[in-house]
């Protein structure tokens, strides 16, 4: 793929916002009802509210439609799949080793798939044969100084189409004034969309709920701030799908 095409950074950030590197085990059973072993099920998918269903068609034409789209009427959801070893590897050779992603736990996620497909690691006897051979996976540390100025705007519009939310707060005599909110688990993701458009706020802990892990926010009331976002946003022209309609909604009632 050509790398001067917006699409590739555009997509990997919105994988590190939205995707999952899937590699769990599926037990065998025999007619005994015993686990004799486990296959290993490896899928990459992307999983939306069905009202971006536009978001995954985009996705996957871009992918010269290498997956599969489901919809859960009842859920309200919509779901790319790629599940077949000719897809994943497509992607594995083509579009992630090619080029990083930038979130610890999505790079994590991926080496511990890729490790599996290139050996062709199918199966396993045990639970503990299957921690043996992926817990020796070193740590990526993604590294956002080694790449372009290019990679990084579409890279930070993808992760920002997937996370970001345009909305309000309440000022003074109860007046509603413009605000942009990003929460993430990655914290140094949010610090570079901070450090990148050259915003004041901290970036934030938030209090961690119960089972779930510590997540991070930032929160953009400032005008000038926010002009700085809405610049950045429009210059590079890659919002899609719902969120573009957030935004452009988001605008036009605060007169941005």
């Amino acid at each position: 793929m050509d790398k001067n095409n917006k699409f590739i950074p555009w997509f990997l950030g919105f994988c590190d916002a939205e995707c999952s590197f899937i590699s769990s085990l599926v037990p065998r059973i025999n007619k005994q009802n015993n686990i004799t072993s486990y296959r290993i099920f490896y899928r990459i998918q992307i999983g939306l509210n069905i009202i971006d269903r536009s978001i995954l068609d985009y996705i996957n034409k871009n992918l010269n439609n290498i997956g599969k789209i489901y919809d859960y009427e009842t859920r309200q959801e919509s779901t790319l799949c790629f599940i077949s070893l000719e897809s994943i590897r497509y992607l594995i050779d083509n579009i992630f080793t090619e080029n990083p992603l930038l979130t610890s736990y999505q790079s994590n996620r991926f080496a511990k798939l890729k490790k599996g497909i290139t050996k062709n690691i199918g199966g396993v006897k045990t639970i503990e044969e299957y921690e043996s051979i992926f817990k020796n996976i070193e740590e990526v540390i993604p590294n956002f100084e080694n790449c372009s100025q290019f990679y990084l705007d579409h890279w930070l519009i993808g992760f920002l189409n997937g996370e970001v939310s345009f909305t309000s707060f309440k000022g003074k005599k109860d007046v509603l004034k413009p605000k942009i909110s990003l929460e993430h688990t990655d914290k140094t993701a949010l610090i570079f969309f901070k450090n990148h458009l050259d915003l004041g706020p901290k970036v934030c802990q938030l209090k961690q709920r119960q089972n779930r892990k510590i997540t991070y926010r930032i929160d953009i009331t400032s005008v000038n701030d926010l002009n700085k976002i809405c610049k950045f946003l429009e210059y590079r022209d890659c919002l899609i799908g719902n969120k573009l309609n957030q935004y452009s909604n988001w605008k036009i009632k605060f007169n941005l």
